[in-house]
């Protein structure tokens, strides 16, 4: 607004002043930065780079994670909401849900800005060294994959755009298929790998790395593997997943993974860079910072969203302002964990345990049991309230070593490599017990797994391993949705949700969400998943 004025005044004073000012007006302004001459050095290439991060910031910021939250974790089995209207929980889903349409939105302006920077890298010509230009093309693509697979898993065959797009007319793209889809994602995360180094120095911390395009990559094939009934995919999944094994280390405390002090760890493969009124070089795109005034507040809404508040009038310290309790840990996960799980303390709260200084109470909660991961210790009166500077962890090792040993044991039926890897998680949690309990670990607690089980067995153990290493981390939908596809569980009667709603609403159209109405009305080309029209 403020350069609006500035121009408007210099016009005004033109035409009053200076008889020659219209062909003065008529020339193109010197030092003005565009689309002509920004995208042409290494250092315009630098911050230009940085707005595709800066999408991913959206996905997370604010009061309530627009899109994510609600969108992705909602749906699974392991929080619900008692508060108002809970449409993704209940898998209530229409064309016109307001959190769908941001995530969708959100992604594809992501996928924009990577194809802005690899349209324009190609023409710059100011750059000191021209083999400096892959490693832009490697992380822009890295961010182009990474947005096309959150589209995929949540929207099916979506608009494959590749390029940048010039008119209203080239826009309306119609859909593309799962295969060309996957293809797609497959070779920009493949570029990334090339192209990106394996690690950054102390001022480029959380941009992505060639170790987490391979993990991408090793992730999106073992989804493949399974929406496509393609075991093929099982063995490359495992083959890129075990380039990882020994480049990260698992904390020694679980806790570490989720504490503001501890971010970007040993453990942490990508996480998304958030902060409180400090320096975010990811910042400036989406808030209005001029220049390099990357200072501000860009957080999770994780705290205020998941902070205990009130049920049935009983309220917790800073209900209402420090924490909305609009997610509920459910009966269904807190049975899950195995008794004496130390990794309980790092998820949700029990009774009696310090809650903002005072006893957790059962009665704050409607199922008992509030959020902790990513919130302990829960601080009231921080400013702003509604942000949190807690970096979300997006891909993690002990994620990867998951991952892995679903790989090999579905894709190799290698029982005895997947429980050697899903013990190495459950040791970690292991001595945790006297880290966050001060005593010694019971003998018996958390078993290591035995190899003389069949598949079957093994399977089971690891969909639990998943579920209670990776419970609040935004994984949980999208594994049940790979495992339902891959007529490992049914859904419908293997999932109890917790939400009576939720258990007589799910359908396999649930599977995918509905591609956004105002898309299907702007583009005659584009097609409404069939479960929807």
């Amino acid at each position: 607004m403020k350069r609006k004025i500035k121009y408007s005044f210099l016009l005004l004073s033109c035409l009053l002043v200076f008889s020659e000012c219209e062909k003065r007006l008529d020339l193109s302004p010197l030092g003005e930065l565009n689309s002509q001459t920004f995208y042409n050095t290494e250092k315009d290439f630098e911050a230009a780079s940085l707005a595709p991060y800066s999408t991913l910031l959206n996905l997370y910021f604010d009061q309530n994670g627009r899109g994510w939250f609600k969108g992705i974790l909602y749906p699974g089995d392991d929080v619900r909401n008692p508060q108002g209207s809970n449409a993704q929980e209940e898998f209530r889903w229409l064309p016109n849900d307001g959190e769908f349409n941001y995530l969708w939105n959100e992604s594809y302006k992501g996928i924009m800005r990577a194809n802005v920077i690899m349209d324009r890298l190609p023409l710059a010509d100011g750059f000191s060294d021209e083999g400096n230009k892959a490693r832009f093309e490697g992380e822009a693509k890295f961010l182009r994959a990474y947005f096309y697979f959150v589209l995929v898993r949540n929207y099916g065959e979506v608009p494959l755009v590749s390029e940048v797009v010039t008119s209203i007319e080239d826009s309306k793209i119609g859909n593309a298929t799962f295969a060309e889809l996957w293809d797609f994602i497959e070779s920009d995360l493949k570029v990334g790998q090339e192209n990106l180094p394996e690690s950054w120095d102390a001022d480029n911390v959380g941009r992505a790395t060639s170790l987490a395009a391979t993990a991408l990559l090793g992730k999106v094939k073992l989804f493949r593997a399974q929406w496509e009934g393609n075991a093929a995919k099982y063995a490359e999944a495992a083959t890129e997943l075990n380039k990882l094994v020994g480049k990260f280390s698992l904390m020694e405390d679980f806790g570490a993974n989720f504490s503001e002090n501890s971010e970007n760890n040993a453990e942490s493969v990508f996480e998304i860079q958030m902060t409180r009124g400090d320096f975010n070089p990811w910042l400036p795109t989406d808030f209005g910072l001029p220049q390099n005034q990357n200072v501000g507040a860009a957080g999770t809404g994780r705290k205020v969203f998941m902070g205990t508040s009130c049920h049935n009038g009983n309220c917790a310290p800073g209900a209402n302002s420090d924490g909305y309790g609009q997610v509920h840990i459910t009966s269904s996960l807190q049975n899950e964990f195995e008794d004496g799980d130390p990794r309980i303390f790092h998820t949700f709260y029990q009774e009696g345990e310090d809650y903002a200084g005072a006893p957790y109470d059962p009665a704050w909660s409607i199922t008992g049991a509030s959020p902790a991961k990513y919130l302990r210790p829960f601080v009231t009166g921080q400013f702003p309230p509604n942000w949190s500077g807690n970096n979300e962890r997006v891909i993690r090792y002990a994620d990867v070593l998951l991952m892995l040993a679903e790989a090999e044991l579905l894709g190799n039926g290698n029982v005895a490599r997947a429980a050697e890897l899903i013990n190495m998680v459950r040791e970690r949690a292991r001595n945790n017990y006297e880290i966050v309990n001060g005593d010694p670990a019971p003998a018996d607690l958390l078993p290591a797994r035995s190899a003389a089980v069949d598949q079957n067995q093994m399977f089971q153990w690891l969909m639990h391993e998943r579920r209670v290493e990776l419970a609040l981390e935004c994984h949980r939908y999208d594994d049940l949705v790979r495992w339902h596809r891959a007529n490992l569980i049914n859904i419908k009667t293997d999932i109890d949700f917790g939400n009576t709603l939720a258990q007589q609403n799910w359908e396999p159209k649930h599977l995918i969400k509905p591609i956004p109405q105002s898309e299907i009305d702007n583009n005659g080309n584009l097609k409404q998943n069939i479960e929807y029209q």
